[in-house]
């Protein structure tokens, strides 16, 4: 209920009809949700560059949004439209309010409130759960409370307890997010993925954590990190400016078995440092940009990866599904950058380098020989 209450208050606020204590109830929705900057954000910009439309052009456009919002279950009533029904002009602002709302959701940025699971014995434990999710073919940009910047990728998902910065900071990724941590000596800044940990004072650096991916990376761009690798809390690894920590995902090893030496890691005295291995970030010869974040300059590199890795990063980066045929194809290997290319003319170029074929029906895309 309060999320449809946002939506109401945000709304008479950019129409200028909102009452004192409308927008002090606001402002204490928005203390309580500060994960809901975002949304404000992004209405607040698009209200700002509404167009002119006539009033039927507006009506189609707001029930289009509306019925796309019911679609998927966003709230938003339509109290608004009905509390003054003789005052045509004041409707209309309230139109395209409604419309960036369904933007939004459209748009793949989903943010929510849930609740965690209680024990026996331990119903106090219930804690809420912010979380910000992005859809697959869309990126989003959250600030957390402490003000920590992070910006996530295509089918990421970003949780944390509503208490974060009280004593703690705390966040859970799955998928992948560049992070520009907010500097608390006292208080660290801690990430949990499927299979590392990651701990920061204050940094940026970018975390590729897909659980269906084959690696898990952490880049670093500047400060320092320390990471750790789940059920290995002992063995902890210090990354420091420019260098990039490379975890197999599929290999699960036994902490008495593993030890960590210079930089390498040790199984039974056997070499295994490429499993954990750490690694020098690459550089764009063209621009001196960092190849492992150019996906927030809206770059998708590729630098010698299977047609297999690839077609996952494709199908994040464009909200398709892949079906790769040919065994022989999926080992085939590739090396580029796609910008404003469609997900067409992607697999038009890659064409150039190994010959296949290809049909797309809707969002699903078969590919053979």
């Amino acid at each position: 209920m309060s999320q449809e209450k946002f939506w109401v208050l945000l709304s008479k606020k950019l129409a200028g009809e909102a009452s004192g204590n409308e927008l002090l109830d606001l402002e204490a929705l928005i203390l309580e949700h500060p994960e809901w900057q975002y949304a404000i954000q992004n209405l607040g910009d698009l209200w700002n560059h509404q167009p002119t439309k006539d009033t039927m052009q507006e009506e189609d456009a707001y029930m289009l949004h509306l019925h796309r919002m019911t679609e998927k279950n966003v709230p938003f009533g339509e109290g608004p439209v009905e509390e003054h029904p003789a005052k045509k002009p004041t409707i209309r602002k309230w139109y395209w309010t409604a419309a960036a709302a369904a933007v939004l959701v459209a748009g793949g940025i989903f943010i929510y409130t849930t609740t965690g699971n209680t024990t026996p014995g331990n119903e106090l434990a219930v804690k809420e759960i912010n979380e910000v999710s992005t859809r697959q073919g869309s990126k989003s940009k959250v600030q957390l409370p402490d003000g920590t910047v992070v910006l996530l990728n295509a089918g990421s998902k970003l949780t944390y307890n509503k208490d974060f910065g009280k004593g703690v900071r705390e966040v859970h990724l799955t998928g992948e997010g560049f992070f520009d941590v907010k500097k608390m000596k006292e208080t660290p800044f801690i990430i949990h993925t499927a299979s590392i940990n990651i701990k920061v004072l204050g940094t940026v650096f970018n975390v590729k954590a897909y659980p269906e991916d084959k690696k898990t990376e952490t880049s670093l761009i500047r400060g320092s990190i320390e990471v750790t690798i789940k059920d290995r809390p002992n063995d902890k690894i210090i990354l420091s400016p420019s260098e990039k920590l490379v975890v197999e995902n599929s290999i699960l090893l036994r902490q008495e078995d593993v030890k960590i030496k210079e930089n390498a890691v040790e199984i039974n005295g056997a070499d295994i440092s490429t499993l954990v291995s750490i690694n020098k970030l690459k550089y764009n010869p063209t621009d001196s940009s960092v190849v492992e974040t150019q996906w927030i300059d809206n770059k998708l590199v590729f630098r010698d990866e299977s047609f297999d890795e690839l077609a996952r990063r494709l199908e994040r980066w464009y909200d398709v599904n892949i079906d790769i045929k040919d065994n022989r194809l999926r080992s085939r290997r590739f090396s580029g950058i796609f910008t404003n290319e469609t997900i067409e003319q992607a697999l038009e170029a890659l064409k150039i380098s190994v010959p296949f074929e290809h049909e797309q029906l809707g969002n699903k895309i078969i590919i053979h020989r």
